[in-house]
């Protein structure tokens, strides 16, 4: 029931009146008596702006050659509250960051205290208040992009981001690389919806396990710790401190695989529940590193980096020492974890680089890169039994991830295009996005549903073949 003039003037003397910020709500307290009120012949009008991601219809007048909107349906679609009372109208976002203060009739108004000036005065016309929309949109936190016609209940953080991650609840995790300490935030897929998740200087680059529960890394200490990848909570995991590097999660969540050792000359493994590590290779051969672990354990695969060979005369003076780099690069090792005490067999002899290794089905697949750069990436095979063929791809890869359904890969298109496919274990691909842009980063959560990527160190969420800019 609307309230007589006189009676509400008594009521917002006495006490402030809430008004629950719903959609479309309306100022139980606004009323068409104010110095500022506009007469009846001032034009009205609508505007549709994309609200959050939906569509919505704002009702608007034309105050003073000046476009404003109305407040309550604009708190309302940011999720703030109004509150009114003798003073005027105050605002608070849903989160409770920020407070503000405004009067009709008024070009001041305030902002967590901060003195700040409308160019048109609020005003107050048919029972409604009417604001600038790009004010009272910022000064409740949000963000709106005029030219997009796009408005944000909350702004979008600013800087350089990496090291994307996928939980499982569906929210991206990033780094902000270009902060003074380190800094974690978590993003829904709405753009300005995001939270600081961790500012642990060692999280970031954290291994997810299978079920995107958790991550897992190592301290400053060479310590195991374990991050709760929905609240940001972090545990030790057991209390050694041998050097531990390349963290891979077993398909259960059980055991965390990774490379020990000053010379990364181990292979080894922690129970989860217990901390207790265990070897799971000790064959002294150094430089191990880029460690995965087949889905049923069966099997571990890894890169071995072979350095130089010294070679020496009979006499062994410093003159006469050589070094023999023939042999020297990159190659991938099996191990079968099904036989005692088995000893791991090399999967390749080549002298090129092999990236991104990746146990699919049977076998593996990893990227070839020519050490001297004088030809393309080619993304090959070796099946279980040791037979390798390529992989074609209308672009030449550059980065490779396992999902449930075979592999995600981006690769450089002739054009200087970005093209992200999705690959089958037969090798059967399908594109998934395409942008002109340079991707600096490609993150796809385990069941390959959710792909992100990172652009100039802004991160963008691809959702049905279109890019949602998440930081700016």
């Amino acid at each position: 029931m609307e309230l007589k003039k006189s009676k509400w003037f008594s009521a917002a003397v006495a006490t402030a009146l809430l008004v629950t910020g719903g959609a479309g709500s309306i100022l139980a307290a606004e009323s068409t008596v104010s110095a500022a009120a506009v007469n009846n012949a001032v034009k009205t009008g609508s505007a549709t702006w994309n609200i959050n991601g939906t569509p919505v219809v704002l009702s608007t007048i034309d105050s003073s050659g000046y476009k404003l909107y109305s407040l309550s349906q604009v708190a309302g679609e940011l999720g703030a509250k109004v509150v009114a009372g003798a003073n005027g109208y105050e605002l608070n976002d849903s989160k409770g960051l920020h407070n503000v203060q405004i009067r009709t009739g008024q070009t001041g108004y305030t902002v967590d205290g901060e003195s700040l000036q409308f160019t048109a005065a609020p005003v107050i016309h048919n029972g409604k208040v009417y604001v600038e929309l790009t004010k009272l949109v910022t000064a409740l936190g949000g963000e709106l992009d005029s030219t997009a016609a796009t408005i944000a209940s909350f702004a979008r953080p600013e800087g350089q981001f990496d090291t994307l991650s996928w939980n499982a609840g569906g929210s991206l995790i990033a780094s902000k690389s270009d902060a003074e300490t380190a800094l974690l935030y978590k993003f829904s897929a709405a753009p300005g919806n995001y939270e600081l998740f961790s500012s642990d200087d060692s999280a970031a680059g954290f291994a997810v396990s299978t079920d995107q529960q958790w991550g897992a890394f190592t301290d400053e200490n060479a310590q195991l710790q374990l991050i709760n990848l929905n609240s940001g909570a972090i545990k030790a995991l057991g209390s050694d401190t041998s050097v531990k590097t390349d963290l891979v999660w077993s398909a259960d969540g059980k055991s965390i695989y990774f490379i020990q050792g000053d010379k990364q000359e181990k292979v080894a493994k922690v129970n989860v529940e217990t901390g207790a590590i265990s070897s799971v290779l000790a064959d002294k051969v150094e430089n191990k590193s880029e460690l995965r672990v087949a889905a049923d354990e069966k099997s571990v695969v890894y890169i071995v980096n072979v350095t130089g060979v010294a070679k020496n005369d009979a006499d062994s003076t410093e003159d006469s020492l050589t070094v023999d780099f023939s042999g020297a690069g990159e190659q991938l090792y099996k191990l079968d974890l099904t036989v005692k005490d088995a000893k791991a067999a090399a999967l390749t002899t080549s002298a090129d680089n092999k990236l991104y290794p990746e146990v699919v089905g049977g076998g593996v697949v990893y990227l070839s890169a020519d050490p001297e750069g004088n030809a393309a990436n080619v993304l090959k095979s070796i099946a279980a039994d040791g037979k390798a063929s390529d992989i074609t791809l209308s672009a030449e890869a550059n980065w490779v991830a396992p999902v449930s359904s075979g592999l995600i890969v981006s690769g450089l298109a002739a054009d200087g295009s970005t093209v992200i496919y999705s690959v089958t274990a037969d090798g059967g691909a399908t594109e998934l996005y395409r942008t002109s842009e340079d991707v600096s980063e490609v993150a796809v959560n385990h069941d390959g549903s959710k792909l992100a990527i990172v652009i100039d160190g802004k991160v963008f969420l691809i959702q049905n073949g279109q890019a949602v800019q998440l930081t700016k």
